[in-house]
């Protein structure tokens, strides 16, 4: 249980933030957005076995925040309609979410076939060590050394594109 509280909070704590400005932007409270975040961490929580087949954890939480906010307006206000400009932001959150998979994506297909297929296991799969020692044919510190390899090649490559933007 501690570890799939640990991959839970690894995984979905870092979305709290757009989550956050998300639910802020269409309901214009701070407070009713951090219930609404609140609400959606929850069931995140109770549908966690779920989620391990959901591939853009962002997107996905995004879109959470989007309906609950909308039903939450519904609620007050059967005939409020959602500002344009609020929605149009929605869109921006969504599709900057899938410009980051798919740049995220490239940049695994650039490493070593080996720490590629290791990072692919764990994030795109949810594998834990062990599982993905024994797909490799490898112990499990072998396991740790690939992964800490990838990431050290995948901060490098993205620092490298970040330069290339400005």
């Amino acid at each position: 249980m501690k570890q799939e509280t640990e991959q839970f909070k690894h995984d979905y704590l870092p979305l709290q933030p757009a989550m956050q400005r998300m639910a802020e932007t269409l309901l214009g409270s701070e407070a009713d957005a951090a219930d609404v975040v609140q609400d959606c961490f929850v069931t995140l929580w109770e549908e966690r076995a779920k989620l391990r087949r959901v591939v853009n954890r962002e997107a996905w939480c995004i879109t959470l925040v989007k309906r609950r906010c909308v039903d939450l307006l519904r609620r007050r206000k059967p005939t409020v309609e959602i500002d344009e400009r609020a929605m149009a932001l929605a869109e921006e959150e969504s599709h900057a979410g899938e410009e980051r998979l798919r740049l995220a994506t490239q940049l695994v297909d650039r490493l070593p076939e080996r720490q590629a297929l290791a990072v692919r296991l764990k994030h795109l799969q949810g594998a834990d060590t062990q599982q993905i020692a024994e797909v490799l044919h490898v112990n499990a510190g072998n396991v740790y050394t690939l992964l800490s390899r990838a990431y050290s090649s995948l901060k490098e490559m993205i620092l490298e594109y970040e330069n290339k933007q400005r």
